[in-house]
């Protein structure tokens, strides 16, 4: 039986054909059993489509109709590791920045790598910061990486998309001089005493917010001078973006104990005279937690947007009255400054790890110390003179 040939007298494999326009068409079955077609002006070209479907049909690939929106929606109900509050924020992030665009709608066996590089492109155009677009990317990239764990493409486009926008405006911990500057404008205001204290007692423990406005009473053992972080006290969950919970450590190495410093251990027995029985006057509870140490009028704890825009203020009117500049200083920068006062002062690198509540030091050392100039100066001529 003589074989297909096409115009130019080249033999034609099983499934492919030439048509009237003398475009080339080849045919398949995929594992559904539905009968596919796919199209190439050359031979070359369906050739190469043709090696690629083969490839897929081998590793189990089947052709489908998920677009990126879906994907998502399939990653969030299959995940046991994330929190009901997490997938809420994640699917209302989602949803504010991916959803409604030509992306999110597209399927994802036609997503290439230069559709994730440009969609990331418009939005650093439109002004979002470098840290949405890696929250982006996070959710784009978590979704491909399910669809290729379930064999549903060959490869996740997104891996290495985000380079561009990494190590960018990282968090910096502020210096001992702004820090100094900070806390005396922070005096200096007649309003919102009871928020410098909690931004006093971030800077004196390295608590996450979330941990410093859940401390109870209970955690706090004068006697032995040591801080029980078990819990955070966090907004949100499966249904509601406002609602009070107390919830588990953001990482079980969160769960640890924090010893107090002599300025910890005073500003402690300063609240315990003044606010403690505030903190308890109102009944109020949150998940069966109460007498929290930094408190609202009413006893709750203190929201963290509150203390953010406290911050801001204090920043903001800082500068309009000083030609020295304090940076941008938010809840977790207290954090950093708090790691980076304890590396300086040369604290063992494992003691600084469980300190901070990480699981690796690496994420200690890489994100949250950031030295000074003077202190990298003060430190060369220290070594310096020692060797001579």
């Amino acid at each position: 039986m003589e074989r297909r040939k096409d115009n130019r007298g080249r033999v034609l494999r099983a499934g492919e054909s030439q048509r009237k326009d003398l475009t080339y068409m080849y045919r398949y079955t995929d594992p559904s059993g539905k009968r596919k077609y796919v199209y190439a002006k050359t031979l070359s070209d369906l050739r190469k489509k043709e090696t690629d479907i083969n490839k897929d049909l081998q590793l189990g690939i089947y052709t489908n109709e998920y677009t990126l929106n879906q994907l998502f929606d399939r990653y969030l109900a299959q995940s046991t590791t994330l929190k009901d509050r997490t997938k809420y924020k994640y699917e209302l992030e989602y949803k504010r920045w991916v959803k409604d665009s030509w992306l999110g709608n597209k399927k994802i066996k036609d997503i290439v790598k230069s559709d994730i590089v440009l969609f990331y492109k418009e939005l650093d155009e439109k002004g979002y910061s470098h840290g949405t677009i890696r929250c982006v990317h996070k959710y784009i990239n978590n979704s491909l990486n399910l669809a290729f764990d379930d064999d549903l493409i060959r490869k996740n486009y997104a891996e290495g998309c985000i380079k561009p926008y990494c190590g960018k405006n990282p968090r910096k911990a502020m210096t001992k001089e702004e820090t100094r500057k900070l806390l005396e404008e922070c005096e200096s205001k007649p309003y919102g005493q009871n928020y410098l204290l909690l931004v006093k007692l971030m800077l004196l423990t390295g608590l996450r917010i979330g941990e410093a406005t859940g401390l109870t009473w209970k955690d706090i053992d004068l006697k032995n001078r040591v801080i029980d972080v078990n819990h955070q006290f966090v907004q949100g969950d499966a249904n509601s973006r406002t609602k009070y919970h107390i919830d588990t450590t953001k990482t079980e190495s969160g769960t640890r104990k924090v010893p107090m410093s002599d300025d910890v251990y005073q500003l402690l027995l300063y609240l315990k005279e003044t606010t403690y029985f505030d903190a308890f006057k109102f009944g109020v509870n949150v998940d069966g937690y109460s007498g929290f140490v930094v408190h609202s009028r009413t006893g709750l704890p203190i929201l963290t947007a509150r203390i953010n825009d406290y911050l801001y203020r204090i920043v903001s009117e800082y500068n309009a009255c000083h030609e020295d500049q304090l940076p941008k200083i938010s809840c977790h920068i207290c954090r950093h400054t708090f790691c980076t006062r304890l590396a300086e002062m040369n604290i063992n690198p494992n003691v600084l790890q469980k300190i901070m509540g990480h699981a690796s030091y690496r994420t200690t050392a890489d994100i949250y110390i950031s030295t000074e100039c003077d202190f990298v100066n003060e430190e060369f001529f220290r070594v310096m003179r020692g060797i001579s």
